[in-house]
């Protein structure tokens, strides 16, 4: 008998596509307006979800995907509208999914509180379908029910909630009818009046009136300071603040609910077809660990492959043009293409479309404007673009940070920007592009810019540097100055940002993955952060150089420049010594003291590794460059990983095991940071 943890892993695939789903369609609702296609494809998208909870027993999320099936029913066959309100109550729920979600994934259990988004889902859904039926059969008059249910259509509306205030006088009150009257003027200062019990009791005799019920709406009803107001009223005996629904109304039938199977097919959990669309996926889901596994070998079959060339060559040498050394170089050659090709196609097998990661951004951009009042469009370009996988998940968090900082800071208000000339509407783009053997991720706005002058002043306020060193600061260096620890122009702290923390831990991020992250801006404009990342950061090309015997590798990712200066062109600045490059002082960092090695001999010249991350150059001085070669990064043990200025080692064709440098450690030695 087939147990239903064996389908756990594909419910929670399919539970992350649907509530992805969900998530771009009610944007597009939101943005384009209601279409019959996208009011399809949430129906469809709420119903596979409530049938394939139901059959894994998540009960919480078959009940919220329920009532949220059941109101895109009533938007599809004209019962409901698709307004405001109805958007923030779907994604409402769509959170309230998402918490579902993360509590299953690692709990397998349902532990929050749904109740309350279930009664906002009944009221709303039931506003419409049931209210008819519901006001014909109240014992009162039709105009009493054509004004409640106005009353009651606008706040809900309004997304205000509805609550039943149910008060009762002491069997021997005095004066009644004034008593009422004080329980109403009391009950307004804790939301807006909907409709009292039909006005007759305003006629009644004094002896008739025991018992009075109010339809109050508020965003966030204080009930236990309502009780305990009201009932400091004389003579009010009790206060029952309830829920108001629809269905509460004398008379009205319940609507009914959808009845479930008991006990669900697992087999079921598939995905649903369309008319039309291809029976067979071209797709197959693999386990990252596969993957991971697979690339290790690859990783090994390159460090084999590169030993095989070198012995090839050192045959060569030996033995001449002997037909045993031909056969070798062919299969050398041979294997040397293969273990190309399959190390191609297992880093392709890892990468994923950036698009991937684009999927969080609308919704976030989205609730962070209508928060801070400003009206963004977020633009998506480049969503075929494929990274990494673990790349993917790291450079998630910093491109939060980024389009925060953007809708946050740059874009400016509706009433700003109207001043000014520009749409009310600002814009954010996002985009990628493969460019050699990396890709360039843009983060874009059309907002106010970033001052330079700004930017030293708050530098100097802070304490951060002199004001005679803010000064020497040149505009690119100055706007550099966003990615110092504590560094911030917000006038005030927000939930947003202003608290000073932020961009260097992104910065910081970017250079773990051995990426760059650089600033243009135009004053007025806009401003534009580049990301520059490795495609993967399993198998890179590194350059071999020499120092002091000893083979090192750096990154070609950070190479900017290789050159060769004379020695007495390395010059003194303030005791640190220096090269000139193209009206550029470059800082010279020799390793030899660093790991504390033997310099070697005077030489005339020596070549010069250019280093560099943005706007920061080094020049790393080698006793020879070697080449380029494609290296397995292998990670380091816990004794030898706490050496700086190494982040890495890779095992040579030779067997020999060289260190892969740091480089942001070795800008850091130069005073460069």
């Amino acid at each position: 008998m087939t147990n239903l943890s064996d389908y756990r892993e594909l419910y929670l695939e399919e539970l992350d596509e649907q509530l992805q789903l969900i998530e771009e369609e009610v944007l597009r609702l939101e943005r384009e307006g209601p279409a019959d296609s996208a009011i399809d494809r949430l129906f469809r998208a709420a119903h596979t979800l409530k049938g394939s909870s139901a059959a894994m027993g998540y009960h919480k999320m078959k009940e919220v995907t329920h009532h949220v099936e059941h109101l895109l029913d009533q938007v599809r066959n004209g019962q409901l509208s698709v307004a405001k309100p109805l958007i923030n109550l779907m994604f409402t729920g769509l959170d309230v999914m998402k918490g579902l979600q993360d509590e299953i994934i690692q709990t397998d259990s349902e532990t929050a509180d749904i109740s309350s988004l279930l009664q906002e889902l009944q009221q709303y859904s039931l506003l419409e379908a049931s209210e008819a039926e519901a006001f014909e059969k109240n014992a009162v008059s039709p105009e009493w029910h054509e004004r409640l249910k106005q009353h009651v259509k606008q706040a809900i509306q309004a997304g205000k909630k509805l609550f039943s205030i149910r008060v009762s006088l002491s069997p021997h009150a005095q004066m009644r009818l004034p008593r009422m009257y004080l329980v109403e003027t009391e009950l307004r200062n804790y939301g807006t009046m909907v409709d009292s019990d039909p006005p007759s009791w305003e006629s009644l005799k004094e002896e008739e009136i025991h018992e009075v019920t109010w339809i109050l709406a508020s965003n966030d009803l204080d009930d236990h300071g309502l009780k305990k107001s009201v009932s400091a009223i004389l003579d009010v005996e009790t206060v029952d603040v309830l829920p108001f629904l629809l269905s509460d109304i004398p008379g009205n039938a319940e609507a009914p609910k959808e009845l479930l199977p008991e006990a669900a097919d697992p087999s079921l959990l598939q995905r649903s077809e369309m008319p039309g669309t291809k029976s067979k996926s071209p797709t197959i889901r693999v386990n990252i660990e596969r993957l991971d596994h697979l690339m290790n070998l690859a990783g090994e079959l390159v460090i084999d492959q590169t030993r095989f060339q070198q012995i090839k060559q050192l045959f060569r040498q030996k033995f001449g043009a002997d037909e045993l050394v031909e056969e070798l170089v062919q299969l050398s050659d041979h294997l040397s293409l293969l273990t190309s090709e399959l190390q191609d196609g297992v880093m392709k097998a890892r990468m994923f479309p950036i698009e991937q990661l684009y999927s969080r951004f609308p919704r976030m951009v989205r609730d962070l404007s209508e928060s801070l009042g400003k009206q963004v469009d977020l633009i998506l370009q480049g969503k075929d673009t494929e990274l990494d996988r673990n790349l993917i998940e790291e450079i998630g968090d910093p491109l939060i940070h980024l389009i925060r900082n953007a809708v946050d800071h740059g874009i400016e208000r509706p009433e700003q920007r109207r001043l000014i000339g520009k749409s009310e509407r600002g814009t954010v783009t996002i985009s990628a592009i493969h460019q050699d053997n990396h890709v360039v991720i843009s983060i874009r706005d059309d907002g106010a810019g970033m001052d330079a002058d700004k930017l030293r002043l708050s530098a100097v306020q802070k304490g951060i540097l002199s004001q005679a060193e803010a000064q020497r600061l040149s505009d690119d260096e100055a706007l550099h100055l966003i990615f110092r620890p504590g560094f911030s122009t917000a006038a005030e702290v927000s939930e947003v940002s202003g608290r000073g923390v932020g961009m260097d831990i992104v910065r910081n991020n970017i250079e773990r993955m051995s990426g760059m992250i650089d600033i243009e801006t135009v004053k007025g404009e806009g401003t534009v952060f580049q990301i520059r990342l490795p495609l993967t950061l399993a198998i890179v090309t590194g350059l071999l150089v020499k120092i002091s015997g000893r083979t090192f590798i750096i990154p070609m990712s950070s190479v900017a420049e290789i050159t060769r200066v004379e020695t007495d062109e390395i010059k003194r600045l303030q005791g640190e010594p220096v090269i000139k490059i193209r009206q550029q002082v470059i800082p010279v960092v020799w390793l030899q003291e660093h790991f504390q090695y033997p310099h070697s001999p005077a030489r005339n010249y020596l070549p010069m590794v250019i280093i560099g991350r943005a706007e920061k150059r080094v020049a790393l001085a080698v006793d020879e460059l070697i080449g380029n070669q494609e290296i397995v990064i292998k990670s380091l043990g816990s004794f030898i990983a706490r050496t700086d200025g190494i982040s890495g080692a890779t095992i040579l064709g030779s067997g020999n095991v060289a260190l892969i440098l740091d480089v942001e450690t070795i800008i850091k030695l130069s005073g460069n940071a």
